[in-house]
Parts: C-alpha cells; structure tokens; sequence
C-alpha cells in the first residue's frame, strides 16, 4: 500500500513545490472530444461527455475527479462533481467519460424546439480536479436529435 502512495505523494508535492516555476510542471491540456446524447425517455436522458485530458510533463498526474456544469439551448440542465480517480502517464493523453444525468422535466421544455431544429445548442464547463489545482475546460457547440 505504501507504495502505491509514494508516487501519488510525490507527484502531489512536487506539483505544488513547482507550480510557481515557469516550465518545470505544465498544467494538463484539456479538450472536449465528444459529446453525444445516449438516451431520452419520459423520465430521464442520459449524455456522455468524452474528455480528453493530456499531460506534458515527464511525469504521470493524479487526476482526482471532474466538477461539471452542462445547459442545453441555454437552460442549465446537470451540474455534478465526480470523483474519478487515475493517473495520467507522462506525455500521455487519455479519454475520460462523463455520463450526466439530464432531469426529463427539463428535457420536455426543450423538445418541441429541439424537434423541429433537429438539435440543442449545449454549453458545457467545468475542471478537472488535479492535487492542489483544477484545471477548468469549456466548450460549447451542437448536437444532432433523430425523432
């Protein structure tokens, strides 16, 4: 078990040692990869939001979890704050999914509009949680709905 932790704890302190320091640590770039509507019922529906989070340093990252916030044609529709916990290799980018749970309240108003344009208009930020510091992402675009 302890040396499981050794690394977390080193990344971890030399994360915040050499935060200040120009050059030495890079903060994780984060980009928005997909998001996709899965599915939508009467009671609930249901996205995946696929993040891509790279790290480029020489060194692996903890990654702790992901605070988010989603709104539909400009309606807030899930915020949430997930603890997904794994470790980001040196120099290496990885998918994170994260499935938010959308109210079917919510998703009735924005049907009729929806149906008719054949899309929703969806503005999604956030950060992903990292030892010490959250590195935040936004992005905002489109999404097809099939009737």
């Amino acid at each position: 078990m302890l040396k499981r932790m050794l690394p977390l704890l080193f990344t971890s302190l030399l994360l915040s040692a050499c935060s200040g320091v120009p050059g030495v640590v890079e903060q994780p770039k984060i980009s928005i990869q997909n998001v996709s509507l899965q599915e939508i019922s009467l009671s609930q529906g249901t996205a995946i939001v696929t993040l891509n989070v790279a790290n480029p340093n020489a060194f692996p990252i903890p990654l702790k979890g992901i605070q988010y916030g989603l709104s539909l044609n400009g309606r807030q529709v899930a915020s949430g704050d997930q603890a997904q916990e794994m470790s980001i290799g040196a120099r290496q980018e990885v998918p994170v999914n994260i499935p938010v749970r959308l109210d079917f309240m919510q998703l009735l108003q924005l049907a009729p509009e929806a149906l008719q344009t054949r899309s929703l208009r969806y503005d999604l930020s956030g950060a992903v949680k990292l030892p010490f510091i959250s590195v935040p992402f936004q992005r905002q675009g489109g999404v097809g709905v099939r009737q």
